[in-house]
């Protein structure tokens, strides 16, 4: 099976395909919850995309997440890598 990260970067492209073949984003959901299931993303997400998409160019729309505010996923800098070591040794003493 495909990573969850896969199927997330791929629901994009399906979506900006269907918008261009004029299918409405109620539609588009459906059809992704057939071929996803519990992985497809939201359908306000699919309304999102359709809008985004439409104010483009079919095929010139930019795929890439952007870059979001608010705290990182994980931290994989030195500094919090020490801290992690620290705390972890700290909890087995």
């Amino acid at each position: 099976m495909e990573e969850f990260s896969d199927i997330r970067f791929k629901q994009p492209a399906v979506i900006e395909f269907l918008t261009a073949e004029k299918v409405p984003p109620i539609e588009i959901h459906r059809q992704m919850q057939t071929v996803y299931g519990d992985q497809c993303v939201d359908v306000s997400t699919v309304r999102c995309w359709v809008r985004r998409f439409k104010d483009g160019e079919v095929g010139q729309a930019d795929l890439s997440d952007k870059t979001r505010s608010g705290s990182p996923v994980t931290a994989s800098d030195q500094l919090h890598q020490d801290r992690f070591e620290d705390f972890v040794d700290l909890v087995i003493l």
